[in-house]
């Protein structure tokens, strides 16, 4: 199979999830060209990732001991991919003023996990084949979007929370890190362990979704049935039955 053809099925989950999440943010949505840009910056942070793992982990994952993959998946590769992503968004999309509302955050953060997962993905089935993708969409893709939508769920927080709540990004982080280690701990251990994968996976995807919706209810462009909101275009004071601004024609989605 070609590289062309590997790069397109590689690209095709990320870009679907992607899309999924993007749908979530429902009251003021981001620019695309920001959402584009956050996805190839999460691409491009696997390369310091990709470095500081080799550099720290000189030996082989599949002969290593029990004591070494703790070592390797939670002091070196969680914390290093983790915080990866986080400066994949902390070097552009933190820095907009389309950071407005909660969940733009989790947004930011589930994008550049996506695309940092994406490259990953074309690694993977470059070496193993493209059968692999159908694992990888759902473990890969939605392992990376999980734990960095904890860490962009505490940037929303930090950011947003009255009155100011500190080191909360920096919580964010620790629990992100753990989350990966584990998973990529209980995988490699090769023991009975590697069947608490699942409900892991599903604990993570469940409180996922439940901090994306909380998020997206925080939204102050949210219609309200006894407060007017603001168009998140103009600026206007619109009522909440309005489906669009009558002042500049945005559409509002429901």
């Amino acid at each position: 199979m070609n590289p062309l053809t590997l790069l397109a099925i590689a690209f095709a989950p990320g870009i679907f999830w992607v899309w999924f999440f993007y749908r979530k943010d429902k009251y003021d949505p981001e620019p695309k060209k920001l959402i584009v840009v956050t996805f190839m910056l999460g691409i491009i942070a696997t390369i310091p990732a990709l470095i500081l793992n080799t550099l720290l982990i000189p030996f082989s994952l599949s002969q290593a001991s029990t004591l070494l993959l703790f070592y390797s998946f939670f002091l070196v590769v969680g914390p290093v991919e983790e915080v990866s992503k986080y400066l994949a968004i902390r070097v552009y999309a933190l820095k907009s003023k389309e950071f407005d509302e909660p969940i733009d955050a989790m947004i930011y953060s589930i994008t550049a996990a996506l695309g940092f997962a994406t490259f990953e993905n074309f690694m993977y089935i470059y070496q193993f084949g493209a059968p692999l993708i159908l694992i990888r969409a759902i473990t890969g893709c939605l392992g990376h979007a999980g734990f960095s939508g904890i860490v962009g769920y505490y940037i929303g927080k930090e950011k947003f929370s009255v009155p100011k709540r500190k080191n909360l990004v920096l919580k964010g982080l620790v629990i992100a890190s753990f989350s990966h280690g584990l998973f990529n701990f209980v995988l490699y251990t090769e023991t009975i362990l590697a069947l608490l994968f699942v409900p892991l996976l599903i604990v993570l995807v469940y409180f996922l979704t439940k901090r994306v919706e909380e998020m997206s209810s925080a939204s102050p462009f949210k219609p309200s049935e006894y407060y007017k909101f603001m168009c998140p275009k103009c600026k206007t004071i619109v009522l909440p039955s309005s489906n669009f601004c009558p002042e500049c024609g945005h559409k509002f989605r429901r």
